[in-house]
């Protein structure tokens, strides 16, 4: 991964804008980034179709249902109480792989256990180091439809630029990135044997 800082070679205009959504600049949208906490909403308060950070990545705008935040929870002897709005606190197992994050005051069938995600950073031309295929394992385990574990691939539906060099740094990353999913997919498949 590179060191780099990401906001390196960002126009000034589009830093202002950073600066003012991480300030409180009431002019600035500064709606927060789902995964990306440090990198708001850098348009201003005018109507706008979709969120923008300052590296260009973009997320749909907030949904009138309540933003739930979520919290690391205690684990005591290896159960985890999560507060939901149907079902009060509700205790269950916590599996070693969650990374202890869980959102208070949903609905039970919301509960979710979540890896880490593991993503690898490609360097692009436009927009410096991007993470791709990012890949994590899930489980609901009250969903009415899918509670068994499962796990997440993100892929990005943005377009970036790369030159011949860029390009084949982007393949050995994802080959290294392919044996990192390889693995995941083994202890998926472990997890799935013990349901």
């Amino acid at each position: 991964m590179s060191e780099r800082d990401p906001l390196e070679g960002i126009p000034d205009a589009l830093l202002d804008w950073h600066k003012g959504a991480l300030e409180g600049d009431l002019a600035v949208c500064a709606a927060p980034q789902p995964g990306y906490p440090n990198f708001p909403c850098i348009n201003n308060r005018a109507s706008h179709a979709r969120h923008r950070d300052v590296l260009g990545r973009t997320w749909p705008l907030d949904t009138e249902e309540p933003l739930y935040v979520a919290r690391r929870s205690p684990v005591v002897d290896g159960m985890v109480t999560v507060e939901t709005r149907d079902h009060g606190a509700v205790t269950l197992p916590e599996p070693e792989w969650c990374r202890g994050f869980h959102t208070e005051g949903g609905y039970r069938s919301d509960i979710e256990h979540a890896s880490e995600e593991e993503a690898t950073g490609i360097p692009t031309l436009c927009h410096d180091l991007v993470d791709v295929l990012g890949v994590s394992l899930v489980q609901r385990p009250f969903s009415p439809s899918a509670p068994q574990v499962h796990a997440l691939v993100k892929v990005d539906e943005e377009v970036h630029a790369l030159n011949s060099r860029g390009l084949d740094v982007a393949a050995a990353l994802l080959v290294e990135h392919a044996a990192t999913m390889r693995h995941l997919a083994r202890k998926l498949a472990a997890l799935e044997v013990q349901r």
